[in-house]
Protein backbone atom coordinates (compact mmCIF):
# COMPACT_ATOMS: atom_id res chain seq x y z
CA UNK A 1 0.00 0.00 0.00
CA UNK A 2 2.81 2.15 0.85
CA UNK A 3 4.37 1.82 -2.53
CA UNK A 4 1.55 2.10 -3.97
CA UNK A 5 0.62 5.57 -2.28
CA UNK A 6 4.42 6.35 -3.33
CA UNK A 7 3.92 6.26 -6.88
CA UNK A 8 1.03 8.46 -6.89
CA UNK A 9 2.39 11.18 -4.86
CA UNK A 10 5.62 10.59 -7.49
CA UNK A 11 3.44 11.04 -10.30
CA UNK A 12 1.39 14.20 -9.19
CA UNK A 13 4.58 16.28 -7.61
CA UNK A 14 6.77 15.61 -11.32
CA UNK A 15 8.81 13.88 -9.10
CA UNK A 16 9.78 15.98 -5.90
CA UNK A 17 7.82 13.12 -3.87
CA UNK A 18 9.92 9.69 -4.61
CA UNK A 19 9.22 7.87 -1.31
CA UNK A 20 6.70 8.11 1.68
CA UNK A 21 7.72 6.69 4.92
CA UNK A 22 5.05 5.50 7.64
CA UNK A 23 4.99 7.68 10.96
CA UNK A 24 2.70 6.63 13.55
CA UNK A 25 -0.98 5.62 13.85
CA UNK A 26 -3.49 8.28 15.39
CA UNK A 27 -6.99 7.71 16.26
CA UNK A 28 -10.11 6.58 14.23
CA UNK A 29 -8.25 4.32 11.87
CA UNK A 30 -6.06 6.62 10.78
CA UNK A 31 -2.26 6.58 9.64
CA UNK A 32 0.39 9.72 9.26
CA UNK A 33 3.19 9.01 6.71
CA UNK A 34 5.86 11.26 5.73
CA UNK A 35 7.08 12.82 2.28
CA UNK A 36 11.12 12.57 1.80
CA UNK A 37 10.97 16.18 0.55
CA UNK A 38 9.17 19.21 1.96
CA UNK A 39 6.63 21.13 -0.30
CA UNK A 40 4.85 23.86 -0.27
CA UNK A 41 1.29 23.71 0.55
CA UNK A 42 -0.07 24.28 -3.37
CA UNK A 43 2.34 21.05 -3.85
CA UNK A 44 1.28 19.13 -0.96
CA UNK A 45 -2.74 19.73 -1.93
CA UNK A 46 -2.02 18.34 -5.70
CA UNK A 47 -0.70 15.38 -3.89
CA UNK A 48 -3.25 15.04 -1.13
CA UNK A 49 -5.92 15.23 -4.84
CA UNK A 50 -4.00 12.14 -6.36
CA UNK A 51 -4.09 9.63 -3.44
CA UNK A 52 -7.62 10.54 -2.58
CA UNK A 53 -8.58 9.22 -5.51
CA UNK A 54 -7.84 5.80 -5.09
CA UNK A 55 -10.65 3.90 -3.94
CA UNK A 56 -8.09 1.75 -1.69
CA UNK A 57 -8.12 5.34 0.57
CA UNK A 58 -11.03 6.65 2.68
CA UNK A 59 -9.61 10.13 3.22
CA UNK A 60 -6.52 12.54 3.26
CA UNK A 61 -5.42 15.41 4.44
CA UNK A 62 -2.26 17.16 5.29
CA UNK A 63 -1.01 16.93 8.80
CA UNK A 64 -0.01 20.47 9.48
CA UNK A 65 1.08 22.61 12.05
CA UNK A 66 -1.92 24.39 14.12
CA UNK A 67 -1.21 27.50 16.23
CA UNK A 68 -2.78 28.99 18.80
CA UNK A 69 -5.45 31.91 17.85
CA UNK A 70 -3.64 34.72 19.58
CA UNK A 71 -5.04 38.22 18.92
CA UNK A 72 -2.71 41.12 19.64
CA UNK A 73 -3.45 44.74 18.07
CA UNK A 74 -0.90 46.36 16.15
CA UNK A 75 -2.67 50.10 17.44
CA UNK A 76 0.32 51.86 18.90
CA UNK A 77 -0.98 52.96 22.16
CA UNK A 78 -2.08 49.32 22.90
CA UNK A 79 1.70 47.75 22.23
CA UNK A 80 3.53 50.96 23.86
CA UNK A 81 1.57 50.32 27.22
CA UNK A 82 -0.74 53.41 27.11
CA UNK A 83 -3.80 51.51 27.12
CA UNK A 84 -2.52 49.87 30.33
CA UNK A 85 -5.95 48.79 31.44
CA UNK A 86 -6.39 46.27 28.18
CA UNK A 87 -3.57 43.91 29.25
CA UNK A 88 -3.20 41.34 31.95
CA UNK A 89 -2.72 42.38 35.32
CA UNK A 90 0.64 40.68 35.58
CA UNK A 91 2.18 44.41 35.03
CA UNK A 92 -0.43 46.82 36.34
CA UNK A 93 -2.32 44.91 39.21
CA UNK A 94 -5.96 47.19 37.75
CA UNK A 95 -5.27 45.69 34.15
CA UNK A 96 -8.70 44.57 33.07
CA UNK A 97 -7.44 41.84 31.24
CA UNK A 98 -8.77 42.26 28.24
CA UNK A 99 -6.18 40.89 25.66
CA UNK A 100 -7.34 37.16 27.66
CA UNK A 101 -10.52 37.88 26.62
CA UNK A 102 -9.93 38.62 22.94
CA UNK A 103 -8.43 35.39 22.65
CA UNK A 104 -11.43 33.23 23.46
CA UNK A 105 -14.02 31.75 21.07
CA UNK A 106 -17.61 32.24 21.66
CA UNK A 107 -19.96 29.04 21.17
CA UNK A 108 -20.47 30.06 17.69
CA UNK A 109 -16.26 29.49 17.17
CA UNK A 110 -16.16 33.31 16.80
CA UNK A 111 -13.58 35.40 18.27
CA UNK A 112 -14.81 36.86 21.59
CA UNK A 113 -14.89 40.55 21.11
CA UNK A 114 -18.66 42.25 21.18
CA UNK A 115 -19.02 41.67 17.33
CA UNK A 116 -22.43 43.27 16.50
CA UNK A 117 -23.55 44.09 20.21
CA UNK A 118 -24.61 47.66 19.83
CA UNK A 119 -23.80 49.52 23.22
CA UNK A 120 -26.05 53.00 23.65
CA UNK A 121 -23.89 56.27 24.83
CA UNK A 122 -25.95 58.66 26.21
CA UNK A 123 -23.42 61.11 26.67
CA UNK A 124 -22.31 64.54 24.61
CA UNK A 125 -22.95 63.45 21.28
CA UNK A 126 -19.64 62.04 19.27
CA UNK A 127 -17.15 63.38 16.69
CA UNK A 128 -16.62 61.23 13.19
CA UNK A 129 -13.35 60.43 14.91
CA UNK A 130 -11.04 58.08 12.18
CA UNK A 131 -10.19 55.39 14.86
CA UNK A 132 -14.00 54.84 15.38
CA UNK A 133 -16.43 56.34 13.01
CA UNK A 134 -16.47 52.36 11.24
CA UNK A 135 -17.92 51.34 14.66
CA UNK A 136 -20.42 53.92 14.80
CA UNK A 137 -24.59 53.25 13.72
CA UNK A 138 -27.50 55.53 13.94
CA UNK A 139 -27.75 58.30 16.60
CA UNK A 140 -29.93 60.82 17.63
CA UNK A 141 -30.03 64.44 19.89
CA UNK A 142 -32.21 64.05 22.27
CA UNK A 143 -31.19 67.67 23.55
CA UNK A 144 -34.36 70.05 23.81
CA UNK A 145 -34.94 73.87 23.80
CA UNK A 146 -34.20 75.30 26.78
CA UNK A 147 -37.01 76.77 28.97
CA UNK A 148 -36.75 79.92 27.32
CA UNK A 149 -37.03 78.94 23.59
CA UNK A 150 -33.08 78.97 23.36
CA UNK A 151 -30.23 76.66 22.28
CA UNK A 152 -27.95 77.75 24.78
CA UNK A 153 -27.61 73.55 26.25
CA UNK A 154 -27.72 71.90 23.02
CA UNK A 155 -25.47 74.63 21.18
CA UNK A 156 -26.60 73.33 18.00
CA UNK A 157 -29.13 75.89 17.12
CA UNK A 158 -32.01 74.19 17.33
CA UNK A 159 -33.57 71.05 19.63
CA UNK A 160 -34.01 67.35 18.96
CA UNK A 161 -33.29 66.42 15.78
CA UNK A 162 -30.97 63.13 13.91
CA UNK A 163 -27.92 64.91 14.13
CA UNK A 164 -25.92 63.32 17.42
CA UNK A 165 -22.73 64.64 16.52
CA UNK A 166 -21.09 67.07 19.58
CA UNK A 167 -20.67 70.87 18.65
CA UNK A 168 -18.78 71.33 21.73
CA UNK A 169 -20.12 72.10 25.41
CA UNK A 170 -17.89 74.83 26.51
CA UNK A 171 -19.36 77.66 28.81
CA UNK A 172 -18.70 81.24 29.36
CA UNK A 173 -21.63 82.21 31.47
CA UNK A 174 -21.09 81.88 34.73
CA UNK A 175 -24.50 82.65 36.12
CA UNK A 176 -25.15 79.29 34.21
CA UNK A 177 -22.65 76.73 35.13
CA UNK A 178 -19.17 76.47 36.34
CA UNK A 179 -16.84 78.10 33.67
CA UNK A 180 -15.32 75.63 31.11
CA UNK A 181 -12.94 77.35 28.60
CA UNK A 182 -12.33 74.05 26.95
CA UNK A 183 -14.83 71.73 25.54
CA UNK A 184 -14.50 68.10 26.86
CA UNK A 185 -15.64 66.21 23.97
CA UNK A 186 -16.66 63.61 26.57
CA UNK A 187 -19.10 61.32 24.05
CA UNK A 188 -16.27 60.37 21.78
CA UNK A 189 -13.60 59.56 24.31
CA UNK A 190 -16.09 57.18 26.30
CA UNK A 191 -17.26 55.74 22.68
CA UNK A 192 -13.45 54.96 21.99
CA UNK A 193 -13.05 53.46 24.96
CA UNK A 194 -15.86 51.11 24.00
CA UNK A 195 -15.47 50.33 19.94
CA UNK A 196 -12.10 52.05 18.38
CA UNK A 197 -11.72 50.49 15.66
CA UNK A 198 -8.74 48.05 16.47
CA UNK A 199 -5.35 46.07 14.81
CA UNK A 200 -6.29 48.84 11.97
CA UNK A 201 -3.08 50.86 12.16
CA UNK A 202 0.51 50.45 13.78
CA UNK A 203 0.82 53.75 13.71
CA UNK A 204 2.22 56.29 10.88
CA UNK A 205 5.40 58.47 12.01
CA UNK A 206 3.81 62.43 11.89
CA UNK A 207 0.37 61.60 12.04
CA UNK A 208 -2.11 61.44 14.86
CA UNK A 209 -2.30 57.48 13.82
CA UNK A 210 0.93 57.37 15.19
CA UNK A 211 -0.68 56.77 18.87
CA UNK A 212 -3.90 54.76 17.22
CA UNK A 213 -5.92 52.58 19.73
CA UNK A 214 -7.86 49.60 20.13
CA UNK A 215 -11.17 49.68 21.75
CA UNK A 216 -11.90 47.07 24.44
CA UNK A 217 -14.97 45.51 22.65
CA UNK A 218 -13.41 46.18 19.36
CA UNK A 219 -16.19 45.02 17.26
CA UNK A 220 -19.19 46.44 18.93
CA UNK A 221 -21.20 49.23 17.64
CA UNK A 222 -21.57 52.23 19.58
CA UNK A 223 -25.05 53.85 19.24
CA UNK A 224 -24.10 57.74 20.13
CA UNK A 225 -27.51 59.37 21.83
CA UNK A 226 -26.47 63.26 22.99
CA UNK A 227 -28.15 63.61 26.21
CA UNK A 228 -25.35 65.99 27.72
CA UNK A 229 -24.53 69.83 25.70
CA UNK A 230 -23.39 73.04 27.70
CA UNK A 231 -24.27 72.60 31.80
CA UNK A 232 -25.08 68.98 31.47
CA UNK A 233 -28.62 67.91 30.66
CA UNK A 234 -31.53 67.38 31.72
CA UNK A 235 -33.17 63.34 33.25
CA UNK A 236 -36.43 64.03 31.17
CA UNK A 237 -33.93 63.92 28.12
CA UNK A 238 -32.05 61.08 29.65
CA UNK A 239 -35.22 58.46 30.56
CA UNK A 240 -36.38 59.46 26.75
CA UNK A 241 -32.94 58.34 25.41
CA UNK A 242 -32.66 55.32 27.16
CA UNK A 243 -36.12 53.79 26.03
CA UNK A 244 -35.50 54.57 22.29
CA UNK A 245 -31.65 53.40 22.45
CA UNK A 246 -33.06 49.89 24.03
CA UNK A 247 -35.78 49.93 20.97
CA UNK A 248 -39.20 51.38 22.83
CA UNK A 249 -40.76 53.86 20.39
CA UNK A 250 -40.50 57.40 22.06
CA UNK A 251 -43.23 59.92 20.77
CA UNK A 252 -43.34 58.06 17.16
CA UNK A 253 -39.40 57.74 17.03
CA UNK A 254 -38.17 54.14 17.08
CA UNK A 255 -34.09 53.61 16.85
CA UNK A 256 -33.79 51.19 14.03
CA UNK A 257 -30.51 49.25 16.10
CA UNK A 258 -31.27 48.52 19.47
CA UNK A 259 -29.08 48.60 22.16
CA UNK A 260 -28.28 45.29 24.58
CA UNK A 261 -26.00 47.69 26.85
CA UNK A 262 -26.67 50.95 27.56
CA UNK A 263 -23.86 53.32 29.18
CA UNK A 264 -24.46 56.23 31.22
CA UNK A 265 -21.15 58.41 32.22
CA UNK A 266 -23.34 60.71 33.63
CA UNK A 267 -25.09 61.81 36.92
CA UNK A 268 -26.42 64.21 39.54
CA UNK A 269 -26.94 64.63 43.15
CA UNK A 270 -29.97 62.71 45.32
CA UNK A 271 -31.39 59.87 45.36
CA UNK A 272 -32.94 57.79 42.00
CA UNK A 273 -35.61 59.88 40.33
CA UNK A 274 -38.85 57.94 39.72
CA UNK A 275 -38.42 58.75 35.93
CA UNK A 276 -34.99 57.03 35.94
CA UNK A 277 -36.09 54.17 38.16
CA UNK A 278 -39.35 53.58 35.40
CA UNK A 279 -37.24 53.54 32.59
CA UNK A 280 -34.41 51.47 33.55
CA UNK A 281 -36.80 48.65 34.95
CA UNK A 282 -38.51 49.32 31.36
CA UNK A 283 -35.90 48.40 29.32
CA UNK A 284 -34.59 45.35 31.49
CA UNK A 285 -37.48 43.86 32.03
CA UNK A 286 -39.30 44.26 28.23
CA UNK A 287 -35.86 44.31 25.58
CA UNK A 288 -33.75 42.81 28.08
CA UNK A 289 -31.18 45.38 28.57
CA UNK A 290 -28.54 45.93 30.79
CA UNK A 291 -27.39 49.60 31.87
CA UNK A 292 -24.23 50.33 32.95
CA UNK A 293 -23.43 53.95 35.07
CA UNK A 294 -20.55 55.45 36.59
CA UNK A 295 -20.68 56.54 40.42
CA UNK A 296 -19.06 60.06 39.92
CA UNK A 297 -16.16 61.99 40.84
CA UNK A 298 -17.44 64.02 44.33
CA UNK A 299 -14.69 62.39 46.77
CA UNK A 300 -17.64 60.93 48.39
CA UNK A 301 -16.83 57.71 50.40
CA UNK A 302 -20.12 57.18 51.18
CA UNK A 303 -22.73 58.28 48.92
CA UNK A 304 -22.81 57.63 44.78
CA UNK A 305 -25.10 60.12 42.66
CA UNK A 306 -27.94 59.08 40.28
CA UNK A 307 -28.51 56.90 37.86
CA UNK A 308 -26.11 54.14 39.28
CA UNK A 309 -27.58 54.77 42.78
CA UNK A 310 -30.63 53.15 40.96
CA UNK A 311 -31.75 49.49 41.36
CA UNK A 312 -30.68 47.40 38.65
CA UNK A 313 -27.87 49.50 37.58
CA UNK A 314 -24.29 47.84 37.41
CA UNK A 315 -22.41 51.25 39.16
CA UNK A 316 -18.96 51.36 38.55
CA UNK A 317 -15.97 53.14 40.57
CA UNK A 318 -12.54 53.55 39.48
CA UNK A 319 -8.98 52.66 40.41
CA UNK A 320 -5.63 53.03 39.11
CA UNK A 321 -2.34 50.92 37.51
CA UNK A 322 -2.24 49.30 41.18
CA UNK A 323 -5.55 48.12 41.64
CA UNK A 324 -5.87 51.55 44.77
CA UNK A 325 -8.80 53.79 44.54
CA UNK A 326 -7.78 57.45 43.68
CA UNK A 327 -9.21 59.71 45.72
CA UNK A 328 -12.11 61.78 43.26
CA UNK A 329 -14.02 58.44 42.90
CA UNK A 330 -16.98 57.93 44.87
CA UNK A 331 -18.02 54.70 46.41
CA UNK A 332 -20.77 54.08 48.54
CA UNK A 333 -24.18 51.88 49.10
CA UNK A 334 -25.05 50.24 45.52
CA UNK A 335 -21.40 50.43 43.81
CA UNK A 336 -21.34 47.06 42.06
CA UNK A 337 -18.05 47.11 41.22
CA UNK A 338 -14.26 48.84 40.00
CA UNK A 339 -12.53 49.48 36.70
CA UNK A 340 -9.58 51.38 35.55
CA UNK A 341 -10.22 55.15 35.45
CA UNK A 342 -7.03 57.11 35.62
CA UNK A 343 -4.68 57.47 32.46
CA UNK A 344 -7.13 56.36 30.61
CA UNK A 345 -6.67 57.19 26.55
CA UNK A 346 -8.97 57.55 23.88
CA UNK A 347 -10.38 59.22 20.99
CA UNK A 348 -10.36 62.97 21.56
CA UNK A 349 -10.68 66.09 19.22
CA UNK A 350 -8.58 68.88 19.15
CA UNK A 351 -10.60 71.59 19.08
CA UNK A 352 -10.53 74.02 22.03
CA UNK A 353 -14.09 74.81 21.74
CA UNK A 354 -15.97 74.04 18.49
CA UNK A 355 -14.69 71.08 16.68
CA UNK A 356 -11.00 70.71 15.17
CA UNK A 357 -9.27 67.61 14.14
CA UNK A 358 -9.01 64.17 15.22
CA UNK A 359 -6.73 63.43 18.37
CA UNK A 360 -6.08 61.45 21.53
CA UNK A 361 -5.92 61.94 24.91
CA UNK A 362 -5.65 60.56 28.07
CA UNK A 363 -8.68 61.59 30.85
CA UNK A 364 -9.00 60.41 34.28
CA UNK A 365 -12.32 59.76 36.07
CA UNK A 366 -15.29 57.15 36.90
CA UNK A 367 -16.86 58.15 33.17
CA UNK A 368 -13.65 56.54 31.65
CA UNK A 369 -14.38 53.19 34.13
CA UNK A 370 -18.11 52.44 32.70
CA UNK A 371 -17.37 51.98 29.54
CA UNK A 372 -15.01 49.13 30.07
CA UNK A 373 -17.94 47.30 32.33
CA UNK A 374 -20.04 48.29 28.93
CA UNK A 375 -17.31 46.38 26.98
CA UNK A 376 -17.65 43.38 29.16
CA UNK A 377 -21.27 43.04 28.92
CA UNK A 378 -21.33 43.47 25.19
CA UNK A 379 -18.94 39.91 24.86
CA UNK A 380 -21.35 38.31 27.19
CA UNK A 381 -24.12 39.62 24.80
CA UNK A 382 -21.83 38.31 21.81
CA UNK A 383 -21.22 34.76 23.44
CA UNK A 384 -24.89 34.36 24.95
CA UNK A 385 -27.59 36.24 23.41
CA UNK A 386 -30.18 35.74 25.54
CA UNK A 387 -27.94 36.24 28.28
CA UNK A 388 -30.18 37.94 30.98
CA UNK A 389 -28.88 41.12 32.48
CA UNK A 390 -29.02 39.52 36.12
CA UNK A 391 -26.70 36.84 34.50
CA UNK A 392 -25.05 39.80 32.93
CA UNK A 393 -24.29 41.42 36.24
CA UNK A 394 -23.81 38.33 37.87
CA UNK A 395 -20.64 36.78 36.07
CA UNK A 396 -19.37 40.34 35.97
CA UNK A 397 -19.19 40.65 39.52
CA UNK A 398 -18.40 36.70 40.72
CA UNK A 399 -15.60 36.65 38.44
CA UNK A 400 -13.59 40.25 39.73
CA UNK A 401 -9.96 39.84 41.66
CA UNK A 402 -9.56 41.27 44.97
CA UNK A 403 -8.88 44.66 46.13
CA UNK A 404 -5.29 44.76 46.51
CA UNK A 405 -4.35 43.75 51.21
CA UNK A 406 -4.70 47.05 52.75
CA UNK A 407 -5.87 49.64 50.77
CA UNK A 408 -8.73 51.46 51.42
CA UNK A 409 -10.65 49.18 49.21
CA UNK A 410 -9.65 45.94 50.86
CA UNK A 411 -12.98 44.35 52.26
CA UNK A 412 -14.71 47.55 52.09
CA UNK A 413 -18.11 46.76 50.71
CA UNK A 414 -18.72 50.31 49.33
CA UNK A 415 -16.36 50.21 46.83
CA UNK A 416 -17.83 46.93 45.12
CA UNK A 417 -16.95 43.37 44.42
CA UNK A 418 -13.26 44.01 43.36
CA UNK A 419 -11.66 44.92 40.42
CA UNK A 420 -12.92 44.17 36.72
CA UNK A 421 -11.55 41.03 35.29
CA UNK A 422 -12.88 40.51 31.22
CA UNK A 423 -11.16 37.44 30.67
CA UNK A 424 -12.65 35.40 33.69
CA UNK A 425 -15.99 37.20 33.12
CA UNK A 426 -15.82 35.66 29.95
CA UNK A 427 -14.81 32.26 30.84
CA UNK A 428 -17.02 31.97 32.58
CA UNK A 429 -20.09 32.89 30.33
CA UNK A 430 -18.53 30.63 27.81
CA UNK A 431 -18.35 27.80 30.57
CA UNK A 432 -21.46 28.35 31.48
CA UNK A 433 -21.14 25.78 34.23
CA UNK A 434 -22.06 27.50 37.28
CA UNK A 435 -24.94 29.42 38.61
CA UNK A 436 -25.96 32.90 38.70
CA UNK A 437 -26.87 35.15 41.46
CA UNK A 438 -28.13 38.88 41.40
CA UNK A 439 -29.58 40.87 44.46
CA UNK A 440 -31.04 44.23 45.03
CA UNK A 441 -33.36 46.06 47.63
CA UNK A 442 -36.11 48.07 47.77
CA UNK A 443 -33.62 51.36 49.34
CA UNK A 444 -30.01 51.21 49.76
CA UNK A 445 -28.90 54.41 50.23
CA UNK A 446 -30.00 56.99 53.31
CA UNK A 447 -32.69 54.32 54.33
CA UNK A 448 -34.83 55.11 57.54
CA UNK A 449 -34.32 53.48 60.71
CA UNK A 450 -37.08 50.97 61.76
CA UNK A 451 -37.79 50.71 58.18
CA UNK A 452 -38.86 47.42 56.21
CA UNK A 453 -36.51 46.94 53.32
CA UNK A 454 -37.17 44.17 51.13
CA UNK A 455 -34.31 41.80 49.37
CA UNK A 456 -34.61 40.42 46.55
CA UNK A 457 -32.69 37.60 44.92
CA UNK A 458 -32.67 35.65 41.05
CA UNK A 459 -30.52 32.96 40.46
CA UNK A 460 -30.45 30.25 37.91
CA UNK A 461 -27.84 27.70 36.91
CA UNK A 462 -25.62 27.27 34.12
CA UNK A 463 -27.22 25.05 31.49
CA UNK A 464 -23.82 22.98 31.57
CA UNK A 465 -23.69 22.43 35.40
CA UNK A 466 -26.12 21.10 38.03
CA UNK A 467 -29.44 22.32 38.77
CA UNK A 468 -29.88 24.80 41.63
CA UNK A 469 -30.38 23.09 45.34
CA UNK A 470 -30.21 26.14 47.45
CA UNK A 471 -30.71 30.23 47.61
CA UNK A 472 -29.44 32.03 50.99
CA UNK A 473 -29.67 35.47 52.38
CA UNK A 474 -27.00 36.51 55.22
CA UNK A 475 -26.35 39.16 56.66
CA UNK A 476 -22.37 39.69 56.25
CA UNK A 477 -21.84 42.97 58.28
CA UNK A 478 -23.55 45.73 60.37
CA UNK A 479 -26.03 45.95 63.44
CA UNK A 480 -27.54 42.37 63.64
CA UNK A 481 -31.04 41.93 62.32
CA UNK A 482 -33.73 39.25 61.67
CA UNK A 483 -34.02 38.29 58.01
CA UNK A 484 -37.29 36.77 57.35
CA UNK A 485 -37.82 33.40 54.81
CA UNK A 486 -34.00 34.04 54.56
CA UNK A 487 -34.23 30.67 52.46
CA UNK A 488 -36.09 32.37 49.69
CA UNK A 489 -35.34 34.59 46.81
CA UNK A 490 -37.28 37.22 48.18
CA UNK A 491 -36.65 38.57 52.04
CA UNK A 492 -37.06 41.42 54.68
CA UNK A 493 -35.57 43.13 57.01
CA UNK A 494 -36.18 45.81 59.55
CA UNK A 495 -33.29 48.38 59.71
CA UNK A 496 -32.37 49.12 63.69
CA UNK A 497 -33.76 51.95 65.40
CA UNK A 498 -30.74 52.88 67.05
CA UNK A 499 -26.90 51.49 65.88
CA UNK A 500 -23.37 53.01 65.84
CA UNK A 501 -22.90 51.43 62.37
CA UNK A 502 -24.75 53.12 59.42
CA UNK A 503 -24.10 49.91 57.22
CA UNK A 504 -25.51 47.21 56.33
CA UNK A 505 -24.63 44.12 54.37
CA UNK A 506 -26.47 41.10 53.13
CA UNK A 507 -25.50 38.52 50.78
CA UNK A 508 -27.37 36.48 48.33
CA UNK A 509 -25.70 32.72 47.74
CA UNK A 510 -26.77 30.35 45.02
CA UNK A 511 -26.19 26.79 45.08
CA UNK A 512 -26.30 23.74 42.38
CA UNK A 513 -26.53 20.09 43.35
CA UNK A 514 -24.28 18.04 44.84
CA UNK A 515 -21.92 16.11 43.36
CA UNK A 516 -19.65 19.23 41.92
CA UNK A 517 -21.84 21.79 43.88
CA UNK A 518 -21.22 25.27 42.99
CA UNK A 519 -21.81 28.90 44.37
CA UNK A 520 -22.22 32.61 43.29
CA UNK A 521 -22.54 35.28 45.59
CA UNK A 522 -24.52 38.67 45.17
CA UNK A 523 -23.73 41.60 47.69
CA UNK A 524 -26.59 44.33 48.81
CA UNK A 525 -25.34 47.09 50.97
CA UNK A 526 -27.51 49.37 52.41
CA UNK A 527 -26.49 52.52 53.92
CA UNK A 528 -28.76 53.93 56.95
CA UNK A 529 -29.75 57.54 57.66
CA UNK A 530 -27.95 59.47 60.59
CA UNK A 531 -29.38 58.75 64.03
CA UNK A 532 -30.33 62.29 64.05
CA UNK A 533 -31.64 62.55 60.24
CA UNK A 534 -34.26 59.62 61.32
CA UNK A 535 -36.17 61.11 64.24
CA UNK A 536 -36.49 64.47 62.98
CA UNK A 537 -40.01 63.92 60.74
CA UNK A 538 -38.11 63.95 57.84
CA UNK A 539 -39.70 60.53 56.84
CA UNK A 540 -38.33 57.98 53.99
CA UNK A 541 -34.38 59.64 53.68
CA UNK A 542 -34.23 61.13 56.87
CA UNK A 543 -33.78 64.67 54.73
CA UNK A 544 -35.08 66.90 57.96
CA UNK A 545 -38.58 68.60 58.51
CA UNK A 546 -40.70 70.24 56.00
CA UNK A 547 -42.74 73.02 57.12
CA UNK A 548 -46.41 74.04 55.33
CA UNK A 549 -45.13 76.52 52.61
CA UNK A 550 -42.32 74.48 51.83
CA UNK A 551 -45.06 71.70 51.54
CA UNK A 552 -46.74 74.33 49.47
CA UNK A 553 -44.21 74.62 47.14
CA UNK A 554 -43.49 71.51 46.27
CA UNK A 555 -46.30 70.45 45.55
CA UNK A 556 -46.55 72.92 42.80
CA UNK A 557 -43.59 71.91 41.54
CA UNK A 558 -44.78 68.81 41.47
CA UNK A 559 -46.85 68.93 37.76
CA UNK A 560 -43.67 71.12 36.47
CA UNK A 561 -41.08 68.19 37.15
CA UNK A 562 -42.75 65.65 34.70
CA UNK A 563 -41.46 68.62 32.12
CA UNK A 564 -37.96 69.87 33.93
CA UNK A 565 -36.16 67.59 35.58
CA UNK A 566 -32.86 67.93 37.66
CA UNK A 567 -29.86 68.84 35.60
CA UNK A 568 -27.55 65.79 35.22
CA UNK A 569 -23.77 66.17 34.48
CA UNK A 570 -21.39 64.10 32.62
CA UNK A 571 -18.53 61.91 34.99
CA UNK A 572 -15.29 63.25 33.79
CA UNK A 573 -12.76 64.61 36.51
Amino acid sequence: MKDRMASAASEASSGKVKGLSYLRAVSGNSHVYLTDNTLDRSSMQTVIQALSRDPAIESVSIDERMVAHAFSPNDTAYVNNTQWQLKAPTTDLGAANFAAAWNRMTPASAPVSGENVVVAVLDSGYRPHADLADNLVGGYDFIRLDADGSAFTANDGNGRDTDAQDPGDWNTQASACDLQSKSSWHGTRVAGIVAAVTDNNPGTPGTTDLFAMAGAAYKAKVLPARVLGVCGGYVSDVVDAIRWAAGISVNGLTNPFPAKVINLSLGGAGTCNTQYQTAIDEVRNTKNVTVVASTGNDRSTSTITQPANCRHVIAVTAHRKDGTSPVFANVGAGTTLSAPGVEIYSTSNDGAQTPGSDTFASENGTSFSAPMVSSVAAMLYQIKPAITPDEVTSRITNSVRSFPVSTYCSNNYMCGAGLLDADAAVAQTVDNDTPYAYASASQTQNVARGSSVTLTGVAGAGTRGNSLATVQWTQISGPTVTISNAAGNVATILTPANSIDNLLVFRFRATTLSPDAKTADAYVTISLASAADASSGGGGGGGGSVDGLSLLFLAGLSLLAMFMAAMVRKHSY
